[in-house]
């Protein structure tokens, strides 16, 4: 008998649920059910309403909800072990992770700053948190601007990407000139 995805997916689920322990799972797990899903999908429609159509879209959404559930699971997991280490989670997984991990960080230089009694560390942090900067495509054709860290930045064409003060960046997508879903942290 051959083992459907769905099969194995909810293996892996009922497996992790049955430990503690963070489990080593294939690092292409995510990505497999996406291209199953990717193949089914063209099967599917929201529209029709035939036996196929139905039964397709059946199972992309059970294999998207187990999918869901595996990826929650394990990241709860991860959060509740302080000394977790990130390499038995997939590369989506970490992604999910890589801003905890880094809170978990901070914190720590938070608190020792604090412990040690070390004022300019506060205030370096302080600092970067008032200006942060965001990379951003612009829609439409712009005017220069006078950014909040008072630079000038500009004039900007359409499709012209660049890096902006977030607040610049908050405003300008309010109203239409940068694409909104396009406003990405700088690295």
């Amino acid at each position: 008998m051959i083992d459907s995805i769905a099969d194995k997916l909810n293996r892996l689920l009922e497996d992790e649920n049955r430990t503690r322990e963070l489990l080593k799972i294939s690092p292409a797990t995510y990505r497999d059910i996406a291209a199953h899903i990717k193949t089914i999908r063209s099967e599917s429609s929201e529209r029709e309403k035939n036996l196929i159509s139905e039964l397709s879209l059946a199972e992309r959404r059970l294999l998207s909800d187990i999918a869901l559930r595996l990826i929650e699971l394990r990241i709860s997991k991860f959060r509740q072990d302080s000394e977790s280490d990130v390499t038995s989670l997939a590369p989506e997984e970490r992604y999910i992770v890589e801003p905890l991990v880094q809170s978990r960080k901070r914190f720590d230089r938070i608190g020792q700053a604090i412990l040690n009694g070390q004022t300019a560390e506060l205030e370096r942090v302080s600092e970067v948190v008032k200006q942060k900067y965001v990379i951003v495509r612009f829609t439409q054709p712009y005017s220069p601007i006078s950014g909040t860290d008072l630079a000038t930045y500009g004039p900007f064409e359409a499709e012209d990407v660049a890096i902006l003060p977030l607040e610049n960046a908050k405003s300008l997508a309010k109203i239409g000139i940068i694409a909104r879903n396009w406003i990405e942290p700088e690295e």
